[in-house]
Protein backbone atom coordinates (compact mmCIF):
# COMPACT_ATOMS: atom_id res chain seq x y z
CA UNK A 1 0.00 0.00 0.00
CA UNK A 2 1.25 3.21 -0.86
CA UNK A 3 1.27 6.93 1.18
CA UNK A 4 -1.65 9.09 -0.70
CA UNK A 5 -1.44 12.45 1.55
CA UNK A 6 -2.33 15.03 -0.02
CA UNK A 7 -2.05 18.00 2.26
CA UNK A 8 -3.26 20.46 -0.88
CA UNK A 9 -6.56 19.42 -0.71
CA UNK A 10 -9.92 20.16 1.48
CA UNK A 11 -11.06 16.76 1.75
CA UNK A 12 -7.68 15.67 3.33
CA UNK A 13 -7.93 18.37 5.88
CA UNK A 14 -11.37 17.43 6.81
CA UNK A 15 -10.33 13.50 7.33
CA UNK A 16 -6.84 14.40 8.96
CA UNK A 17 -8.98 16.73 11.33
CA UNK A 18 -11.67 14.05 12.19
CA UNK A 19 -8.68 11.57 12.56
CA UNK A 20 -6.78 13.73 15.23
CA UNK A 21 -10.63 14.17 17.23
CA UNK A 22 -11.52 10.37 16.99
CA UNK A 23 -7.43 9.44 18.34
CA UNK A 24 -8.64 12.48 20.84
CA UNK A 25 -11.44 11.07 22.07
CA UNK A 26 -10.68 7.94 22.46
CA UNK A 27 -7.55 8.93 24.51
CA UNK A 28 -10.49 10.04 26.49
CA UNK A 29 -10.99 13.44 25.91
CA UNK A 30 -14.76 13.26 25.43
CA UNK A 31 -15.23 16.57 23.53
CA UNK A 32 -13.54 14.39 20.84
CA UNK A 33 -16.08 13.02 19.80
CA UNK A 34 -18.37 16.21 19.45
CA UNK A 35 -15.53 17.63 17.16
CA UNK A 36 -15.32 14.41 15.16
CA UNK A 37 -19.18 14.80 14.44
CA UNK A 38 -19.02 18.21 14.07
CA UNK A 39 -16.53 17.72 11.65
CA UNK A 40 -18.02 15.08 9.81
CA UNK A 41 -21.30 16.62 9.79
CA UNK A 42 -19.78 19.59 7.69
CA UNK A 43 -17.96 17.61 5.97
CA UNK A 44 -21.08 15.82 4.80
CA UNK A 45 -22.56 19.19 4.06
CA UNK A 46 -19.98 20.43 2.29
CA UNK A 47 -19.97 17.95 -0.43
CA UNK A 48 -24.17 18.09 -0.86
CA UNK A 49 -23.29 21.80 -1.29
CA UNK A 50 -20.20 20.87 -4.01
CA UNK A 51 -21.58 17.90 -5.61
CA UNK A 52 -24.95 17.29 -4.75
CA UNK A 53 -26.64 14.75 -2.61
CA UNK A 54 -26.62 11.87 -4.78
CA UNK A 55 -22.61 12.02 -5.92
CA UNK A 56 -21.07 9.29 -4.45
CA UNK A 57 -18.44 10.90 -2.68
CA UNK A 58 -21.74 12.71 -0.69
CA UNK A 59 -22.75 9.10 0.34
CA UNK A 60 -19.80 8.03 1.74
CA UNK A 61 -19.32 11.10 3.92
CA UNK A 62 -23.69 10.88 4.82
CA UNK A 63 -22.80 7.22 5.87
CA UNK A 64 -19.90 8.64 7.62
CA UNK A 65 -21.39 10.88 9.52
CA UNK A 66 -24.85 8.59 10.16
CA UNK A 67 -21.86 6.17 11.91
CA UNK A 68 -19.97 8.67 13.95
CA UNK A 69 -23.52 9.65 15.56
CA UNK A 70 -24.48 6.61 16.34
CA UNK A 71 -21.28 5.64 17.49
CA UNK A 72 -21.40 8.25 20.34
CA UNK A 73 -24.35 5.88 21.95
CA UNK A 74 -22.02 2.83 21.84
CA UNK A 75 -20.86 2.59 25.59
CA UNK A 76 -18.20 0.25 24.61
CA UNK A 77 -16.56 2.33 21.94
CA UNK A 78 -16.39 -0.18 19.73
CA UNK A 79 -17.48 1.51 16.80
CA UNK A 80 -15.71 4.40 17.33
CA UNK A 81 -12.01 1.90 17.29
CA UNK A 82 -13.81 0.52 14.01
CA UNK A 83 -14.21 4.05 12.55
CA UNK A 84 -10.36 5.13 14.00
CA UNK A 85 -9.12 1.72 11.53
CA UNK A 86 -11.50 3.73 8.44
CA UNK A 87 -10.45 7.03 9.41
CA UNK A 88 -6.62 5.84 9.19
CA UNK A 89 -6.97 3.89 5.98
CA UNK A 90 -8.56 7.03 3.85
CA UNK A 91 -6.91 9.62 5.42
CA UNK A 92 -3.19 7.84 4.80
CA UNK A 93 -4.16 5.47 2.07
CA UNK A 94 -6.76 7.34 0.31
CA UNK A 95 -8.94 3.71 0.71
CA UNK A 96 -12.45 3.92 2.13
CA UNK A 97 -14.42 0.42 3.45
CA UNK A 98 -17.78 2.73 3.36
CA UNK A 99 -17.43 3.62 -0.19
CA UNK A 100 -16.67 -0.41 -1.11
CA UNK A 101 -19.71 -1.31 0.15
CA UNK A 102 -21.53 1.84 -1.46
CA UNK A 103 -20.31 0.99 -4.63
CA UNK A 104 -21.95 -2.32 -4.96
CA UNK A 105 -25.40 -0.62 -4.03
CA UNK A 106 -28.01 -0.44 -7.21
CA UNK A 107 -27.74 3.00 -7.40
CA UNK A 108 -24.35 3.40 -7.92
CA UNK A 109 -23.97 1.28 -10.54
CA UNK A 110 -22.38 3.89 -12.75
CA UNK A 111 -19.66 4.59 -10.50
CA UNK A 112 -16.44 3.43 -11.60
CA UNK A 113 -14.47 0.88 -8.86
CA UNK A 114 -10.98 2.16 -8.33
Amino acid sequence: MELKINIKSLEWWFWFVTLIAMITGLSGIVEGYYVVILVSVIHFIYFTAKRGFAAFPTQVRFVYALFVIAALFDPTTILYWILLIGTVMVTLFDTCFIARMLIIMPWNKNVKLS
